[in-house]
């Protein structure tokens, strides 16, 4: 009996986590989608999980933060933060998306 309870409560208690994780807020929605750099490759998805990749490495999944001027990318064992110089525009002569991040232009595939 007791093991049942155990599991029943352990169920309860997963799914609980797995549900409290948020969802991205309206603004930040331009940040949705894959990215590139000459040096990283980063992906954003909606659910608020993405993809971390520096160029010749193994990529991670991750978890995504956007909060104040930074985009967190954190994961079991490592965490990259960038600053966001500046968010999701469009450029005028070619009509590719691109963002700022630590100074570096990350265009949307």
């Amino acid at each position: 009996m007791k093991t049942k309870w155990s599991l029943a409560f352990l169920t309860v208690l997963v799914l609980t986590l797995t549900a409290c994780h948020d969802y991205f807020d309206y603004d930040d929605l331009a940040f949705v989608g894959a990215w590139e750099s000459n040096k990283y490759y980063v992906e954003v998805y909606e659910d608020g999980y993405g993809y971390y990749q520096k160029r010749h490495r193994p990529g991670v999944e991750c978890e995504v933060r956007i909060k104040k001027r930074k985009i967190v990318f954190d994961w079991p064992g490592g965490r990259k933060a960038f600053c966001i110089d500046a968010p999701p525009s469009i450029e005028i002569n070619t009509g590719e998306v691109f963002m700022i991040l630590d100074g570096r232009k990350f265009y949307r595939l």
